[in-house]
């Protein structure tokens, strides 16, 4: 990948964190009965919006499970937090169990806001060179019935197979639902496929045929690369 590398993917997953986030002085300092009390107040709201989706899809739903489900995504949103926060920030947070609960002091909010704002720009800077520079510039190399058609944002890959000169996959959620690339190479694959969800895409020309470069997203929040070189490529709709 050259333009929507994972770092790039960093940066997207890096770019809401404020959205949410109320303000307030309780966030000033460290109080672990404070934290429990916000804790069981965002549980409940969860499991009763858990609830409410279920009984509008006509499934059975249970409390306690959901209860686990908060806790899970409570402690995983924690993790990310105190890994992708600048130090400079987080230095300033008192308890960041309560930050990952959407409560922060209005100074904390405020530097938080501005570094997600600096991310989301870059995210839209990369987006607009790749978009409306690269694409327009390769459209007649790579072909433009190809830019069209290779485009499988939150597909995922149900199969991969190898027979002969052909790699295909099988995805699902998308409306092309098999991609087989023809006189192939792989250049580049990051572990195994199967079940990783397609994220973004890039193509170029290159002599011969075309590369094909991907970025997943694999079970565990782990991001993957994947490129292929090949002659020639065939959708299956």
């Amino acid at each position: 990948m050259k333009y929507f590398t994972k770092e790039w993917y960093e940066t997207c997953q890096n770019s809401g964190w404020h959205l949410n986030m109320a303000v307030s002085k309780n966030a000033e300092e460290f109080n672990e009965e404070y934290y429990r009390d916000l804790y069981i107040r965002r549980r409940r709201a969860f499991v009763k919006e858990q609830k409410e989706v279920a009984e509008v899809l006509g499934e059975a739903f249970n409390k306690a499970q959901a209860e686990v489900a908060f806790m899970k995504r409570h402690e995983e949103t924690v993790k990310r937090m105190e890994e992708s926060i600048p130090q400079t920030i987080l230095a300033e947070v008192a308890d960041t169990r309560v930050l990952a609960l959407d409560i922060a002091t209005k100074e904390v909010r405020q530097k938080l806001k501005a570094w997600c704002e600096g991310n989301m720009q870059e995210m839209h800077r990369v987006q607009k060179e790749y978009w409306e520079e690269v694409c327009p510039a390769q459209k007649d190399a790579v072909g433009e019935e190809i830019q069209k058609n290779f485009r499988f944002h939150d597909a995922v890959i149900r199969s991969m197979e190898m027979k002969g000169e052909e790699l295909s996959f099988r995805l699902d959620a998308s409306d092309v639902k098999k991609v087989i690339f023809k006189n192939y190479k792989i250049l580049e694959q990051e572990g195994y496929l199967l079940g990783a969800t397609w994220l973004y895409e890039e193509v170029y020309a290159v002599e011969g045929g075309n590369e094909y470069h991907v970025l997943l997203w694999k079970a565990g929040g782990k991001t993957a690369v994947l490129t292929v070189f090949a002659e020639d490529i065939v959708f299956v709709k």
